[in-house]
C-alpha cells in the first residue's frame, strides 16, 4: 500500500515535469525502453532490490540504463535512487502510462472472466460503462478459470467483483460465523 502511494506520488511529479516542459512523448519512449529492460532482464528489479549488492553498483546500473534518455527522466531516475524508492523503478512505466490515458480521455478497465467475453456483451458493457463517464473506454480482457464464473471489473482504483468465486468465499464466511 505504503509502494502505491510512493509510485503515484513520485510518477505524477515525473508527469507533471513533463507535461509542463512538453517532454510527455520523450519520457514515455524513455519509459518504454526502460520498461523492456526489466522485461528482458527480470533479474534486474531483483539486483536493484537486493542488499547484498553495493550501492555503487546500482547507481552504476541506474546511469546505464538511462543512458541517452531525456534529461527529466535521468533526473528522476537519479531522486529515486538517492531517496532509496529504486524498488518503484519497474512499476513507473505503468504507471505514467494510465496517467497520460487519462489525459487522453481515455479509461482502461480490466474485465476478468472464465471465457472471452462475446463481441455483444463487450458492445453491452462499454456502453454501460460509457454511460458514466465522458472518456473513452479501453477494455482489457483476462481469463481466469480461477473465478469460477461470474466477472471482474477493475477501473483505475476501483474494483468491482461479481465472481462466483468471491460469493463461495462470502457464503463459507457466513457458515463459519453461523
Amino acid at each position: 500500500m505504503k509502494e502505491d502511494i510512493l509510485l503515484e506520488k513520485y510518477t505524477r511529479a515525473l508527469f507533471e515535469t513533463a507535461e509542463a516542459n512538453n517532454a510527455l512523448k520523450a519520457v514515455e519512449a524513455g519509459l518504454k525502453r526502460i520498461d523492456q529492460t526489466f522485461d528482458n532482464l527480470p533479474q534486474l528489479a531483483g539486483f536493484l532490490t537486493s542488499p547484498q549488492v553495493d550501492w555503487k553498483e546500482k547507481l552504476t546500473l541506474a546511469d546505464t540504463l538511462t543512458k541517452g534518455l531525456s534529461h527529466y527522466l535521468v533526473n528522476f531516475v537519479k531522486l529515486v535512487m538517492e531517496k532509496e524508492r529504486h524498488y518503484i523503478l519497474p512499476h513507473v512505466g505503468t504507471q505514467f502510462r494510465k496517467m497520460l490515458e487519462l489525459r487522453r480521455k481515455r479509461e482502461e478497465v480490466q474485465v476478468t472472466t472464465v471465457v472471452p467475453l462475446p463481441d455483444d456483451i463487450k458492445k453491452a458493457l462499454k456502453a454501460k460503462l460509457l454511460a458514466g463517464t465522458d472518456k473513452e473506454i479501453i477494455l482489457k480482457e483476462e481469463i481466469d478459470p480461477a473465478i469460477l464464473g461470474g466477472f471482474k471489473l477493475k477501473i483505475g482504483h476501483t474494483m468491482i467483483d461479481g465472481t462466483i468465486k468471491r460469493k463461495l468465499e462470502e457464503l463459507g464466511r457466513r457458515l463459519v460465523k453461523g
